[in-house]
C-alpha cells in the first residue's frame, strides 16, 4: 500500500516483496515501520494498494504479470485482474515517481496482452518482445529525456573466406536472391557467440565443411536494413580442416543452399572484380581481397578477462602484416 505526502520524499532501494499478504509502504519514511502488514482496514482509508515490483539496474523497478496458471497465490493473481490492473499501476507508478526511480518497465505475457489496452493512457511504450514476453517501459523523470536505449538496434553478421591446399575458395549458390553466381558462406550470429564461433558455424551448417577461425579481414556498418535495424557484417578468414591432406567435399545446406563448391581463387576473383561480366563485381569483396587478403592484413582474437570476476572474453587486434602470395 503507498499513501503520498508531497511534503516528504523517500529515497531508498528497498525492494518491495511480492507475496499473498498486503503490504503497506510509506514513502515518506525510511524506517523499518515503512512495510507493515494490514491489520486495520479502518487505519488505512488513505493508503492505495500497488503492484508488486522489484529493483532493477539503473534505478529502475520492473513489475512482473504473472502467467494465468503458474502457481501464484489468488491475491496476487487479483491484483493483475483486468478490472483493477490499470488503477494499480497508476498508484504504482505514482508511488515510484515518489521514491525517485528513473524509469518501470513491466513484463506482461502474451496469454495476458488484453492488460496493455488502456496502458499508453499512462505513457507506457513497447520496447521489445521476445518469446512470448513483451516488455514496456515508462520513463519516470520530467527534468531529463530518457535514457533508455532501444533494442537490438544492431544485427550482427559474419562471411567467411575459406581457402583450400588447393588456393580453391569455399563457395555457395542460395536458393533465392543470388546478387552473384557465387558468395561466400554469410550468416547472422546468435546470442551469446562470438565472431569467431559464427563463422566457423555458418561454414559448417552452409557447406558441411569444417573450419577454424584465422582473423577478420574487415568489417562494414550499414543501416537501414531488417526491421529498419542496422548491420555491422564481418568477413573473417577461416582455415578448412584437411585430414591427411584430404580435401572434403562440400554439401549445401538443406532448405537454404542450391549448391556449395570449391572454386578456383582465380575465377572468384575475376567474379568480384568485374572481368568475367563487364561490371562492377562485388565491390567490397574485391577491396577486402585486393586491398587487405593480399597484404596480409587483418585482426586476430585473443580470450582476454576485462573485469574481475567474469568470464573472457574475445578481443581484437590488429595483426601485423605478413606477406601472402597471390595466385
Amino acid at each position: 500500500y503507498y499513501r503520498p505526502r508531497p511534503s516528504r520524499r523517500f529515497n531508498t532501494r528497498r525492494t518491495m516483496a511480492a507475496s499473498s499478504a498486503d503490504c503497506m509502504l510509506d514513502v515518506h519514511n525510511s524506517t523499518a515501520s515503512n512495510l507493515s502488514t494490514k491489520n486495520d482496514d479502518s487505519q488505512h482509508q488513505e493508503w492505495r494498494k500497488l503492484l508488486p515490483f522489484v529493483d532493477s539496474s539503473h534505478n529502475s523497478a520492473t513489475i512482473t504479470v504473472p502467467l494465468p496458471n503458474d502457481g501464484a497465490d489468488d491475491g496476487l493473481q487479483q491484483l493483475f485482474h483486468r478490472s483493477s490492473f490499470l488503477s494499480l499501476l497508476e498508484n504504482t507508478v505514482e508511488a515510484l515517481r515518489d521514491l525517485e526511480k528513473s524509469s518501470v518497465w513491466v513484463e506482461v505475457p502474451m496469454s495476458r496482452a488484453g492488460l496493455i489496452e488502456g496502458m499508453e493512457a499512462l505513457g507506457f511504450e513497447f520496447h521489445h518482445a521476445e518469446g512470448k514476453m513483451a516488455k514496456l517501459n515508462l520513463w519516470l523523470r520530467d527534468d531529463i529525456p530518457s535514457k533508455v536505449p532501444e533494442f537490438a538496434t544492431h544485427h550482427l553478421g559474419v562471411g567467411a573466406v575459406v581457402i583450400n591446399s588447393r588456393n580453391e575458395i569455399l563457395c555457395i549458390r542460395e536458393l533465392r536472391k543470388n546478387y552473384m553466381p557465387w558468395k561466400i558462406p554469410t550468416g547472422l550470429s546468435e546470442r551469446g557467440e562470438s565472431i569467431a564461433k559464427a563463422a566457423e558455424r555458418e561454414v559448417l551448417e552452409e557447406t558441411g565443411i569444417r573450419a577454424t577461425f584465422d582473423s577478420v579481414l574487415s568489417f562494414r556498418h550499414t543501416h537501414g536494413l531488417a526491421h529498419d535495424r542496422s548491420d555491422i557484417f564481418f568477413v573473417c578468414r577461416l582455415i578448412p580442416v584437411e585430414e591427411d591432406g584430404n580435401i572434403p567435399d562440400p554439401v549445401p545446406q538443406a532448405c537454404e543452399i542450391a549448391d556449395a563448391k570449391w572454386l578456383p581463387l582465380s575465377e572468384y576473383r575475376n567474379m568480384i572484380d568485374g572481368k568475367d561480366t563487364g561490371g562492377s563485381g562485388h565491390p567490397m569483396m574485391s577491396f577486402v581481397m585486393n586491398h587487405i587478403f593480399d597484404k596480409g592484413h587483418g585482426i586476430s582474437q585473443r580470450e582476454v578477462g576485462c573485469v574481475s570476476g567474469r568470464k573472457p572474453t574475445p578481443m581484437y587486434f590488429p595483426t601485423p602484416s605478413s606477406s601472402t602470395t597471390r595466385d
